[in-house]
């Protein structure tokens, strides 16, 4: 059974029993011995809105700029997951090193970076590849989730959840985060505006994501006013 069909098998396990029948799950019920809190230290780095949620495609895209530190001997990873408010699957993006651009990642939309192969954590999901004690992983984790973002979450604001390693043996080590929600412009996609803004993704100051929330909201305010 492959890393993947395993960590389908655990969620629908864990599915099951939220339904409310008891069910026996070994990852879960098992005897613990170890403490997952000494065993990775992952936190988030970077600016806020560096680790993102945004509308992609009907769904959800997440890039995530992630520090893992390794406290445990031998340590592997097989998996990475996502917990969040809203019911929603994550589909971690594939390493494009087999395909035509085997350097770069790539959502598939427009509006969306592209990063460097050697800037992401994707790939890293690999039971063969043993860290050592004290090691320590940084980048981003790129991925796309069938469900979109709830209409009660607003451009800006933070969406806590929980981030996931899987360790070879599925063991989950959980960290609590928060991502900043980045909203598309939905009044202004709909009339089918063309103007022109740089993108958040493109522009280094740190400030300029606030900068922007505050000219959407005039923007649409203006948007309004002249389709009375």
């Amino acid at each position: 059974m492959n890393t993947r069909t395993s960590l389908e098998s655990l969620h629908l396990a864990r599915r099951i029993r939220a339904a409310g029948r008891q069910i026996y799950i070994e990852e879960d019920d098992r005897e613990s011995t170890y403490v997952p809190s000494d065993g990775l230290l992952i936190y988030l780095f970077g600016e806020v809105n560096d680790s993102l949620a945004t509308d992609f495609l009907g769904g959800t895209a997440f890039i995530i700029n992630v520090n893992i530190t390794i406290n445990l001997p031998r340590f592997a990873i097989s998996g990475f997951g996502l917990e969040l408010e809203w019911n929603c699957t994550v589909d971690w993006l594939d390493d494009p090193s087999e395909g035509e651009r085997p350097d770069v990642y790539r959502f598939g939309g427009r509006d969306l970076p592209e990063f460097e192969r050697g800037q992401v954590l994707n790939h890293c999901a690999d039971v063969s590849r043993i860290h050592s004690r004290g090691s320590s992983l940084r980048g981003y984790l790129l991925g796309v989730g069938d469900n979109p973002i709830p209409d009660h979450i607003q451009r800006g604001m933070m969406i806590p959840g929980f981030f996931i390693v899987y360790d070879q043996f599925l063991r989950p080590f959980r960290s609590p985060i928060s991502l900043c929600a980045n909203r598309r412009r939905k009044l202004l996609a709909s009339t089918g505006s063309k103007a022109s803004r740089k993108r958040i993704f493109d522009c280094s100051d740190p400030e300029y994501g606030q900068l922007l929330l505050e000219s959407d909201a005039i923007d649409e305010k203006e948007l309004v006013r002249a389709n009375r």
